[in-house]
């Protein structure tokens, strides 16, 4: 008689956190530092990359050649304007000067050292945020009323479903970014491209 699995096994589920706070920073920040293939990040303003314990941890593993890529959210985009509008008030990175003042610039200045650090922005709406690094995937939900930082965040393992899902909405971005929008994205508006920056 073959073992019984269960759902959350069948998903690939290995651990969950009912929202961010320093349980799971350490978590991703863990699996950031022993990260050796990639590491891939996916999400509205990604404020937590730019902090001071963790851009170093980029910057080493940039240098040490391991890819790193981020997709964030075009600060100036439609579709921020109008996450914004459904996060309450005390939401962190509302005005998109600031955001690109204390976020996107550090971030550059990184890429700009290190070709294997890339940042790409987006300008369509996202519901999740997913955190790619090597073999595991992170997902992390926005709800409405919400901060996104009070989001449950699931990480699954190599091989299940969910995984291949995640997965699947990396490498839908990496092709986006190659320039080429293929229809019926571009004929919608979607776009992915590397941040520039004056």
């Amino acid at each position: 008689m073959e073992p019984y699995v269960g759902h959350l096994q069948r998903a690939g589920i290995i651990d969950a956190y009912p929202y961010t706070g320093e349980e799971s920073q350490q978590d991703l920040l863990d699996r950031i530092k022993a990260a050796r293939q990639r590491i891939n990040m996916f999400g509205l303003t990604r404020n937590y990359y730019a902090r001071d314990e963790v851009l170093p941890v980029f910057e080493e593993k940039a240098a040490a050649g391991v890819p790193v890529q981020l997709f964030i959210m075009d600060p100036y985009c439609d579709s921020r304007r109008d996450r914004y509008r459904i996060e309450p008030a005390e939401a962190a990175m509302e005005d998109p000067d600031r955001y690109v003042r204390e976020i996107l610039r550090p971030l550059h200045a990184l890429s700009t050292k290190h070709p294997a650090f890339k940042i790409f922005l987006f300008n369509f709406p996202c519901s999740f945020a997913i955190e790619e690094v090597d073999d595991a995937c992170r997902m992390m939900l926005y709800g409405h009323g919400k901060r996104g930082t009070q989001g449950p965040i699931i990480t699954v393992t190599e091989g299940s479903p969910t995984h291949i899902y995640c997965v699947d909405q990396i490498r839908w971005l990496e092709r986006l970014a190659q320039g080429d929008t293929p229809e019926p994205w571009a004929s919608k508006g979607i776009r992915v491209w590397p941040l520039q920056l004056a």
